[in-house]
């Protein structure tokens, strides 16, 4: 059924950004040292940088999912859980 859906360029560019952006806080997220290791003093806190860097990510998935679930295809889309599971299928 997902093979039949036909998707708005600018909605799978959308879900490539996310993808994008997702995998970017990951890696500023991996870069924070965690909060045990600081305890322990095992490690220094995360800066003030990296925080900021990690926070400004997050904000930029959340934008981006806002937007692909507010897109206009979504109120004309003929199947729209076939159309979510094919847009989910798009993995990079």
């Amino acid at each position: 059924m997902a093979d039949d859906i036909t998707l708005p360029d600018d909605l799978i560019q959308l879900r490539k950004d996310f993808l994008a952006a997702q995998a970017r806080l990951s890696a500023a997220g991996r870069a924070i040292p965690a909060h045990a290791a600081v305890m322990a003093l095992e490690a220094e806190p995360a800066s003030e940088e990296q925080l900021q860097e990690w926070r400004a990510l997050q904000e930029e998935c959340r934008r981006l999912a806002l937007e692909i679930d507010r897109h206009p295809y979504w109120a004309k889309a003929p199947d729209r859980k076939a159309a979510r599971k094919a847009l989910d299928a798009i993995t990079e």
